[in-house]
């Protein structure tokens, strides 16, 4: 049986030679394939994996890739996984497309399958995305509240994890309800997920990530750690975080106090107990989950082996 790696490059074998280049230079620009890793494990816990579920696995990391490809321009980024983003390699108009080709091709894929049930789920997946991106550049400001934080979160990150475990979960043969405590798995942690690429973007390094650090900052992203300290620290330190937010342009040096205002007022703390309170709470949407190697693993992920760097210390 092809691995997924060797799916997603067959996917276009068959296009035009700028086309296939750049396509599988963005598709095998290696991440975590944490999105087609939820499905098949999910698919594990009921049933055999088969290659229908690799085909399905393939879809969910297109659309996570396509997004990427939006995001890179939205962004202004130049590099991806220590390699020039697609916009840096062939244009912003060339970017959208290729992302806008990609998108429509999982659609493609999938209708040759055509079981409404997992359609419905690609498709819910995609609206919410979009539904997510346009929240996060019109509103996720100094002046957002947390919860349109976390919608911006849902929407963009954990639905689409959601969405990879139920699909999981559908092609093992599992029931309505555990379709629902995979999905809710998947959502709780890709939350867990996306909030701690935010804390990393403030506190780690571009080799942790795979981009720039400090990306969201520079873009004026204001993600949990930054909103925390603004609804709970002094006046004069939501004062002094605002001016430094704000500045124009955004220097290292300010990156560098925003940081250590954040440190010094609780935001990183903040946040990494709040990413461990959704990896607990994934954890729990398992319990009604059949045992075995499949459920055994998804609850490595969340307990064991988080797929980012070690946490800071004292924190949980």
């Amino acid at each position: 049986m092809p691995t997924l790696e060797e799916r997603l490059t067959a996917l276009f074998t068959e296009e035009a030679p700028l086309l296939r280049e750049a396509s599988t230079a963005v598709v095998g620009s290696r991440g975590k394939r944490l999105r087609p890793l939820l499905l098949l494990l999910a698919n594990a816990c009921f049933g055999e994996v088969g290659a229908r579920s690799y085909t399905y696995a393939a879809t969910v990391e297109l659309i996570h890739t396509s997004s990427l490809a939006h995001d890179d321009v939205v962004d202004e980024a130049d590099s991806r996984r220590g390699m020039p983003s697609a916009p840096a390699r062939w244009g912003n108009k060339f970017s959208i497309l290729l992302g806008d080709f990609l998108f429509a091709r999982v659609f493609e894929i999938a209708a040759q399958d055509c079981d409404p049930v997992i359609l419905g789920l690609l498709a819910e997946a995609a609206t919410a995305m979009g539904r997510a991106v346009i929240l996060e550049i019109a509103q996720l400001n100094l002046d957002a509240e947390e919860d349109t934080y976390w919608q911006v979160v849902r929407g963009k990150t954990a639905t689409l994890y959601a969405v990879a475990a139920g699909i999981g979960a559908v092609l093992g043969g599992a029931s309505p309800t555990q379709v629902r405590a995979l999905r809710q798995f998947g959502e709780s942690f890709g939350c867990a997920f996306q909030l701690a690429d935010d804390l990393l973007d403030l506190q780690g390094s571009e080799l942790e990530r795979g981009k720039p650090d400090g990306a969201d900052a520079v873009q004026r992203r204001a993600t949990l750690p930054v909103l925390h300290v603004l609804r709970t620290a002094p006046p004069p330190v939501v004062t002094e975080l605002q001016t430094l937010w704000t500045g124009d342009p955004f220097t290292p040096d300010a990156l560098t106090a925003v940081r250590a205002l954040l440190e010094a007022h609780g935001g990183f703390a903040y946040g990494w107990r709040t990413v461990n309170a959704y990896l607990e709470q994934a954890a729990g949407h398992l319990e009604g989950v059949p045992s075995g190697a499949g459920r055994t693993a998804l609850m490595h992920l969340c307990r064991d082996r988080f797929p980012l760097p070690v946490m800071p210390t004292g924190v949980g």
